[in-house]
């Protein structure tokens, strides 16, 4: 198991371009362009003082130069070319006849900063480096590439120019690449600490045995170790958002433990109830079939609220969601094989002494049916004020804006962050958005000249924006345009042009009969930009240009619009589309499995309605706050889905039960409510503590996965122990009791209503003249009478009620069952 997760965390990969899938016409766009202009796979490197005079500048430039004379098959061969912004410079002036302040002017912005003076080193990355190192290394996934370019920018300046890493400032998309997988990888080493504490501690807290929280915890440590290696079993590449699966599918285990541990101590005290010689034996078995359904229905509901994140159109939540999912199941059949036999082959007989009670124990507060009594007894006003609450929400909901930028997944004290934030004040805006300029050879009708004079004109354009920083294109490295040039000039011009077309390959390539010219305009990493009005933007610039051309009898001329900016445009509108289908088809399917189970329309309504409070209370307030949603928050829905559905369903059922025994509505209502409390309470304390130590993580996504799920964990509790009973007891539930009376009636005709065993001593007594000694156990019936080989009536009709108890069981003779004194 260790060898798998282990392999899964080295195969720990993210490429932000790679998030939308191929399906795209955005990504088959982007990817038609990286074919033509390869130069996408850049570092660029300066430091303070790093000048155009800089002496360091030089050396460094020779020494990673000679990196390029490295043998074709050498594996550390990583770049194709070295340049800097003095190179540039100095050939413009001497290839193209610009003097120095025209060359410098030129690249203002882009590889010299507004001082005239600030510059930069670029690294071009050989499109074949990686392949040459894969084939090297034969895929060890101890080997990665863009770390192993990046450590050699590092070496290389800190042994030739004394530079140190934290005064080398690098950017570019390999860097971005490898912050993603360094700060992830180090969130989960943060995470694994935190939720192996918080699980720990709270199963202690809930179970007060040192040894069932031994067997709760490793549960939880071998299901997060099975789940990883289901990624390295399918080949899967782990991402910085999978590497929060392992620490979800811990927490979702331990809780489902517990519960199970709870299961175990209630049936070996029910067992010493009967007097039995050894009240362990067989209750194992026991406990994991009473738990069985319970535990399913939490593990069908989460899995299937994961799975729905299979809807989104970003690779890396599709890949959350199915492997979470997945994990989540396994460690359900882990969870009913694993436990049982430890408690077989190590029985806990102390178990059923009396729990330490301490002073603060919500799960075991009395004032639970206080807290009951108060909602059963106005439930209009309480359903009224939580749709208030909820109407409030849904209008914060529409204000809900979404983004999947690359500087949001970085907390503000990342390395990579004060990188950026230094680059773009000396040098520049970093951000690229690509137009390509298509010049059809036989329609158009345009020589060279021409070409070049509509794509400067584009730049030109481009560049009023106010939000550009600077446009590169292929008139910026070419020699001045002439305005009026005779036919002899206009030809030496364009002899030129192509003798030094090789200088121009990364902004001037071809396409059979077509011609394009790339106009890469920049804009910054660290601002708020809204990605698709600048899209908008650079279209009204641009378009109005080739309609002047084609007015004029131009024809064949075209732009095309790429980048990462309208990929990561697409992968906003994705991110909420896929938040708002996934929930919603989720809530729908789960709601009517409910009303299958429950054999009533009504109930899968009610559950919808509670289900959705939580949900729109807390992206309610994040709209209003103005927080935004990202690829972290996207997950949230689901999980806490999940976890509401199991608590509804728990609470519905026991109001169902009560039914059963011949209870009132009001008083089902309390039945429930007691019994259902604390397993809430724990649920809360389990999943919503643990999930919230991801807040601890400096890698946004999983910070923001982490504090969200506490809330939303918060808020879905509140529901259940608030709105859910006031919607019981309201009218609008009277299709669900009519519905539950029907069922009812049916199985006591035909004697299938039983009071076994009940396995939940925690219930809540009304305040009352108590009787001078209590049988042990609740509800210890016709099933202990059979383990203890004394007769029993089954088919018997239904026991008395006894309302001060809140439950109804068949009694036997009270002298032949163990007595104890009060």
């Amino acid at each position: 198991m260790w060898l798998g997760a282990d392999r899964a965390l080295l195969s720990n990969k993210n490429d932000v371009k790679s998030w939308l899938p191929d399906t795209y016409q955005e990504t088959a766009t982007f990817e038609w362009y990286r074919k033509h202009f390869e130069s996408d796979m850049f570092i660029l490197a300066s430091w303070e003082g790093c000048t155009l005079d800089s002496p360091k500048l030089e050396l460094l430039s020779r020494r990673l130069a000679l990196e390029l004379q490295r043998p074709e098959d050498d594996p550390y061969r990583f770049f194709k070319s070295v340049i800097t912004g003095k190179q540039v410079v100095d050939q413009l002036v001497t290839s193209q006849g610009l003097t120095r302040e025209q060359a410098i002017e030129r690249l203002r912005g882009f590889l010299v900063g507004q001082d005239g003076q600030q510059t930069c080193l670029v690294l071009i990355i050989d499109p074949k480096a990686e392949e040459r190192w894969e084939s090297h290394f034969h895929g060890n996934p101890r080997k990665k590439f863009l770390h192993a370019v990046v450590e050699s920018v590092y070496t290389a300046a800190k042994e030739i120019c004394d530079i140190k890493p934290e005064q080398l400032h690098l950017g570019g998309p390999p860097v971005d690449n490898v912050a993603i997988d360094v700060e992830g990888q180090r969130s989960l080493v943060r995470l694994a600490i935190v939720c192996g504490v918080v699980g720990a501690v709270m199963a202690w807290w809930c179970l007060r045995s040192w040894i069932l929280t031994l067997v709760v915890f490793s549960t939880g440590v071998y299901s997060a170790g099975l789940s990883m290696i289901l990624v390295w079993l399918t080949g899967t590449d782990m991402n910085a958002i999978l590497l929060t699966m392992p620490a979800l599918v811990y927490v979702a285990a331990v809780s489902g433990a517990i519960h199970l541990a709870n299961y175990y101590r209630d049936t070996v005290r029910t067992h010493m109830s009967w007097g039995l010689p050894d009240p362990t034996v067989g209750a194992p078995g026991k406990a994991l079939r009473s738990a069985f359904l319970p535990l399913f229905l939490a593990t069908f509901t989460t899995a299937f609220g994961l799975a729905s994140l299979a809807v989104s159109e970003l690779v890396p939540i599709q890949t959350f969601g199915i492997y979470s999912a997945a994990g989540i199941l396994v460690s359900f059949l882990f969870l009913c094989l694993y436990v049982p036999s430890m408690l077989q082959e190590w029985p806990i007989p102390e178990i059923a002494r009396s729990r330490q009670t301490f002073k603060f124990d919500p799960g075991r507060w009395a004032g639970w049916k206080k807290v009951g009594d108060f909602i059963i007894g106005r439930p209009n006003w309480v359903v009224a004020g939580c749709v208030v609450l909820m109407l409030i929400g849904a209008i914060g909901a529409t204000r809900i804006q979404t983004s999947v930028k690359l500087m949001r997944l970085f907390s503000p004290e990342a390395t990579i962050i004060r990188d950026y934030a230094w680059l773009e004040e000396k040098l520049g805006p970093l951000v690229p958005m690509e137009v390509v300029i298509k010049v059809d050879r036989d329609k158009a009708k345009l020589d060279l000249l021409d070409q070049m004079k509509l794509v400067s004109e584009v730049q030109r354009a481009i560049k009023q924006l106010p939000d550009v920083g600077s446009v590169i294109a292929a008139p910026t490295f070419a020699r001045p345009l002439p305005s009026q040039a005779g036919l002899i000039e206009k030809r030496t011009w364009i002899v030129q042009l192509r003798r030094h077309r090789e200088d121009l390959r990364d902004y001037w390539s071809e396409e059979g009969n077509t011609e394009l010219w790339r106009v890469s305009a920049r804009v910054k990493a660290l601002t708020d930009l809204d990605y698709g009005n600048f899209v908008e933007d650079i279209r009204r610039q641009v378009e109005p240009i080739l309609a002047k051309y084609r007015s004029q009898g131009v024809d064949g001329i075209s732009a095309v619009y790429t980048g990462l900016v309208p990929l990561v445009y697409k992968a906003q509108h994705s991110l909420l589309n896929g938040l708002l289908t996934g929930f919603a088809g989720d809530l729908v399917i789960i709601a009517i499995a409910l009303m299958f189970v429950m054999r009533d329309w009504s109930a899968g309504l009610l559950l919808g309605f509670a289900s959705v409070f939580p949900i729109a209370i807390v992206f309610g307030v994040m709209g209003l706050l103005g927080i935004v949603v990202d690829v972290g928050t996207v997950m949230t829905p689901a999980v806490a889905l999940g976890v509401t559905v199991d608590d509804a369903i728990h609470f519905m059922l026991w109001c169902r039960h009560g039914q059963e025994r011949g209870l009132s509505r009001a008083d089902s209502i309390r039945f429930a409510y007691s019994d259902c409390a604390q397993a809430i309470y724990q649920s809360w304390g389990v999943i919503g503590l643990g999930l919230s130590a991801f807040a601890l993580s400096s890698f946004t996504p999983t910070q923001r996965f982490g504090y969200l799920m506490f809330a939303m964990l918060t808020a879905s509790s509140f529901g259940n122990l608030v709105l859910l009973p006031a919607l019981l007891a309201s009218p609008l539930a009277n299709f669900f009791w009519k519905s539950g009376e029907r069922i009812a009636a049916r199985k006591r005709s035909r004697g299938e209503v039983h009071h076994a065993p009940d396995l939940h001593p925690h219930l809540v007594a009304d305040r009352g003249e108590e009787p001078a000694e209590e049988l042990v156990g609740v509800g210890a019936g016709s099933e202990a009478l059979e383990f203890l080989g004394l007769p029993t009536e089954r088919g018997a009709g239904a026991g008395k009620v006894s309302p001060r108890h809140g439950s109804a069981s068949r009694r036997p003779d009270r002298n032949q069952l163990p007595r104890r004194p009060r």
